[in-house]
């Protein structure tokens, strides 16, 4: 019997008027899962505010993802882990977990679709070493923990997280379309859907928070996609040409992260307590408004997407020139943001 399988474009209408509708429904959780701050963040919004939506988009996404038909074992496994990682993210939500056994399980999480796929970026050859494949799984794990992390440093205000991250599943999914990689074209556009369910109702003033479990979920689910990118690739060209493209979409959550923790760090205070220090608040100190700061999101990140898809058509010795400038400005990007003042 064959698989029951509905056209992308029609799933994405679905996908998105599921995540809209549970989104919706979410908001009458008010009084049971109101967000609390923690002490390791500082949100400078309303915190009377549900923080159910990361729980809808991730149902809205596996639900839709069924209507695309037959999945693949590999799509099948991550999604599996998916939905723990959310739990992890729910549970955290409610009861402030200790980031040790937070950042525990998440290893967990990311570690064992890597394991029984053997899904990995292959940077042993990139750097021309043989460690019996075990740097790649290594380098694989702490990319996407490093991933999950910086989108949920990300989420400190509202429509923020959900805004970068829809910037980058839409990067992907135009790469994955260039490559020849349709599938992954297909689950990009999914969670692209369910997102902008969520996105409607976060927008400022945000009625609607996704909490840990969505941008656990986000970041877990992007991670993979980058890495499945990667190694399904069938771009004839070294691995570096292969993995930069897909490095370079998270340029923005890593800046914010790595400013975040250098900041913290010169300040003798934890990269895990929180603080007014993104920099989204350092740009409101600047003056800008929460809707401005999102503006200049987005259009980093299509200045992001467009020296992306530049490289990407460029031959290799241009390409690693390009890839180097491109790092310094980042760099120099990091700096200007770590002059910034801070809200604090």
């Amino acid at each position: 019997m064959s698989e029951f399988q509905l056209p992308v474009f029609l799933v994405f209408i679905i996908g998105l008027l599921i995540s809209l509708g549970l989104n919706k429904y979410s908001l009458n959780f008010k009084k049971y899962f109101n967000h609390e701050k923690k002490d390791s963040e500082v949100r400078l919004s309303n915190l009377k505010v549900p923080t159910f939506g990361g729980i809808s988009m991730s149902i809205a996404f596996l639900l839709s993802t069924r209507l695309l038909g037959k999945v693949d074992t590999e799509i099948k496994q991550i999604a599996f882990y998916a939905v723990f990682i959310t739990f992890i993210g729910f549970i955290d939500d409610k009861y402030n977990l200790n980031w040790k056994l937070k950042l525990s399980l998440q290893f967990f999480a990311v570690s064992m679709p890597i394991y029984l796929l053997d899904l990995f970026l292959n940077v042993e050859k990139l750097i021309g070493i043989n460690f019996n494949n075990n740097l790649n799984l290594l380098f694989t794990i702490i990319w996407i923990i490093l991933l999950v992390n910086s989108l949920n440093f990300l989420d400190n205000m509202d429509g923020l997280a959900a805004t970068t991250a829809t910037m980058i599943a839409v990067s992907l999914a135009i790469l994955s379309f260039i490559t020849n990689q349709y599938k992954l074209t297909d689950i990009s556009i999914i969670l692209i859907a369910s997102m902008l369910g969520f996105l409607f109702y976060n927008l400022p003033d945000a009625k609607l928070y996704m909490g840990d479990s969505g941008s656990l979920f986000i970041g877990y689910c992007l991670g993979f996609i980058s890495v499945l990118f990667s190694w399904n690739t069938n771009i004839e060209s070294s691995w570096i040409f292969q993995i930069q493209p897909v490095i370079l979409f998270f340029t923005i959550p890593i800046i914010d992260f790595v400013t975040v923790v250098i900041s913290r760090i010169k300040k003798g205070t934890s990269p895990m307590t929180g603080g007014t220090d993104h920099i989204s608040h350092r740009l409101l100190k600047k003056g800008y408004s929460n809707v401005q700061v999102l503006i200049i999101f987005v259009i980093m990140s299509l200045i992001v997407l467009f020296v992306t898809m530049g490289i990407l058509f460029l031959n290799q010795t241009l390409s690693y020139i390009f890839l180097m400038v491109y790092g310094f400005l980042v760099i120099i990007t990091l700096i200007y943001f770590l002059k910034l003042e801070t809200l604090d």
